[in-house]
């Protein structure tokens, strides 16, 4: 046998040299799988907007939040307005009184008597003979182009001081005022007598006139009285004529106008913010236009809120205002970002402190340009103050108001994926809970709070429901602040139910409801009422035909070469559901191509006495199913109910629901 065996053998080698080896094939037989699910609550909640939170057994409680209401507080305490509107006329424009002053000296009246040097000689004691006529028709120049050059007046007073300092008396002074280009008289004067020593004053009205700048006073005439006895003759000794302008009120003038205030404002306005009482405002965002128009020539403003400070510092602006030749004003923006308004009003004012009160001072100037500038009484200073103030908190009463929330739909897509035929939540926690961080006792008027589904089907949770709310409080007056918490919880299992789509609510909020408190309020609104509302479903339910759907990719790479005997499915049950089982084959395009099963009876996993899940249940279906050259894609739906003993089943995260689909596939090696 051996050497029949050795010689076939080297037969084969040798006939093998002389031929290629042909090439060796055969069929073979696996079961591979080609499609694969874990269906677990995930794919009953795809992107739901529910948190899945477990207890340490496990246990799931589905968790749906949303804010509940969105209050815009910047608008409960806002300023917005405009004031201190002030125009300044010409008329108000005061100018400096203008003085010019003439001396007639003793020696001057002795020079003029013939041998009067002689006589009288200065230093000596003699007594002085009475003479009339001393002087007679003498003209004083007097040139006040340094002052002005002409000037229009509405008012004014001309004052003549004559100060007789002769060792005797003079009288019947008599003198006109007029000016030298046109001659007009603008005042006559008349004084019966000067004692020694004295001043005489007269004034003249001179509301209406128009002075140029070349002015002649005309003594007419001026008497000097005999002395009594010897008197003391000192050259020096005069008669002084002291022309004064004053109470200036132009109507027109070329002059050299003086620096001067033309308007002060130190005022008090209160704010229009409605029942709202406050001493005190943060300022978010700030910001301060004043507005001027100015057609004098070098306008100057001094503005400055002494109420209105940072880092203790009070606020003052020094702005210089060009003249306006065709109307337009000139505006100055200042940015009040993180200073602090006192509203109490001005410091140690009369009546004490008070509330909504701000305290400004303006002053409003003409520079002095020192040469000839011509204004009219047309000519004005127009100022005024807008202001807008958003706080970034505001302390004191923050009145009553009421803020009605409209109507609004909250898009509610935790239950749009759910299908299911009827669903009985054993306990469903509805909450409300409000944060208030405002120092202002609150309400909350709940008109409508209201589940509905696709179908129109609606359940009511709240209507016309009133949740009183307290004040939240500062900590040694300023940030931390502990807020007041109020929770509300509802049952709410029919409200969810439904399955809604969306949540519908309607509300009003009441500011300090029950009036004004001995407690100083506050507002932050970086810090508002937060109200939230959140939804706690823990899974313990009744269902029947509540349907998980799951899509897979088809694991085979290319179906055309593999010849497909038979198709396997294995479940494995760890839900306690029985269910009803359908696969559906898809193309690439999702199009439906054919059922590979429909309905297939799933049985539930074994439960123990509490309805715990201790074992899964298997079902493995085979099939004769081969044609899957066009599947790409395999949806698996299933439609699971509760036994029909009305007890409520607990879901725990560890239950699944596992599918394996599983292909014998004949393919020849070697091909």
């Amino acid at each position: 046998m051996k050497k029949i065996l050795f010689i076939t053998s080297t037969t084969l080698l040798l006939f093998a040299c002389k031929h290629e080896l042909e090439k060796l094939t055969w069929d073979v037989d696996v079961i591979v799988p080609i499609a694969h699910t874990n269906m677990t609550i995930n794919n009953l909640l795809p992107d739901s907007g529910l948190n899945i939170t477990e207890d340490d057994n496990s246990f799931i409680t589905l968790v749906y939040e949303e804010n509940f209401i969105d209050m815009n507080y910047d608008s409960l305490i806002k300023i917005d307005e405009e004031f201190g509107e002030k125009t300044t006329t010409l008329d108000s424009v005061i100018f400096d009184d203008v003085v010019i002053a003439d001396t007639a000296s003793v020696g001057d009246a002795i020079a003029q008597i013939p041998g009067g040097t002689i006589f009288f000689p200065d230093g000596s004691t003699n007594a002085i003979p009475a003479m009339p006529n001393m002087m007679s028709n003498d003209t004083i120049g007097i040139n006040t182009s340094e002052y002005f050059e002409t000037m229009t007046l509405h008012k004014g007073w001309l004052v003549i001081d004559l100060i007789n300092n002769f060792p005797t008396d003079v009288s019947n002074v008599s003198m006109t005022l007029i000016n030298s280009v046109n001659q007009d008289i603008i005042a006559n004067f008349n004084f019966p007598l000067i004692p020694s020593g004295t001043t005489s004053t007269d004034s003249v009205d001179i509301s209406g006139k128009v002075l140029d700048q070349s002015l002649i006073a005309i003594v007419n005439n001026m008497d000097v009285e005999e002395s009594n006895g010897p008197v003391l003759i000192t050259y020096s000794d005069a008669i002084i004529t002291k022309i004064t302008l004053t109470d200036i009120g132009i109507i027109e003038a070329t002059a050299i106008f003086p620096e001067q205030e033309l308007d002060s404002k130190q005022e008090e306005h209160i704010f229009d913010l409605g029942t709202a009482q406050l001493t005190e405002i943060g300022v978010k965002e700030g910001k301060v236009t004043l507005n001027v128009l100015s057609t004098l020539p070098n306008g100057r403003i001094i503005y400055s809120i002494p109420s209105l400070s940072k880092n203790g510092v009070p606020f003052y602006t020094e702005n210089t205002i060009p003249t306006s030749l065709n109307g337009e004003m000139t505006s100055f923006k200042f940015d009040f970002t993180g200073y602090t308004l006192d509203l109490t009003g001005k410091e140690n004012r009369e009546g004490g402190d008070t509330v909504n009160t701000i305290y400004t001072q303006t002053f409003s100037f003409i520079d002095s340009t020192g040469e000839l500038v011509t204004l009219n009484q047309t000519d004005s200073f127009y100022s005024n103050t807008e202001f807008l103030f958003i706080p970034e908190y505001a302390k004191g009463y923050l009145g009553q108001d009421t803020i009605e929330i409209e109507e609004s739909e909250i898009a509610f897509s935790a239950m749009n994926d759910i299908i299911v035929d009827y669903l009985d939540l054993e306990e469903v926690n509805l909450k409300l809970k409000i944060d208030n961080y405002i120092g202002a006792d609150a309400q909350l008027e709940l008109i409508k709070l209201r589940s509905e589904n696709q179908y129109g089907d609606g359940i009511n949770l709240f209507e016309n429901h009133t949740i009183d709310i307290g004040r939240a409080t500062l900590t040694n007056n300023s940030l931390q602040i502990t807020p007041f918490i109020s929770e509300t919880i509802i049952d709410a299992d029919e409200f969810i139910e439904i399955l809604p789509n969306k949540i519908v609510s309607k509300a009003n909020f009441y500011l300090n409801p029950n009036g004004q408190s001995s407690t100083e309020g506050f507002l932050y609104p970086e810090f508002p009422i937060e109200a939230g509302l959140s939804i706690e479903i823990p899974l313990s339910l009744i269902a029947t035909n509540l349907t998980f759907t799951d899509t897979n990719e088809l694991e085979i790479e290319n179906t055309s070469e593999i010849d497909i005997e038979k198709v396997y499915i294995t479940i494995e049950n760890g839900l306690p559901f029985s269910a009803n089982l359908s696969l559906i084959l898809l193309d690439e395009s999702n199009n439906i191509i054919d059922t590979l099963t429909h309905n297939t009876t799933v049985f539930p996993a074994q439960l123990d006495a509490n309805n715990i899940v201790t074992n899964s249940e298997t079902t493995t279906i085979d099939m004769d199913y081969t044609d899957f050259e066009s599947v790409n894609k395999i949806v698996s739906i299933s439609s699971f109910s509760t036994a029909q003993n009305n007890e409520f089943i607990n879901i725990y995260s560890d239950y699944e629901l596992d599918i394996t689909i599983s292909a014998k596939l004949n393919k020849t090696i070697g091909e």
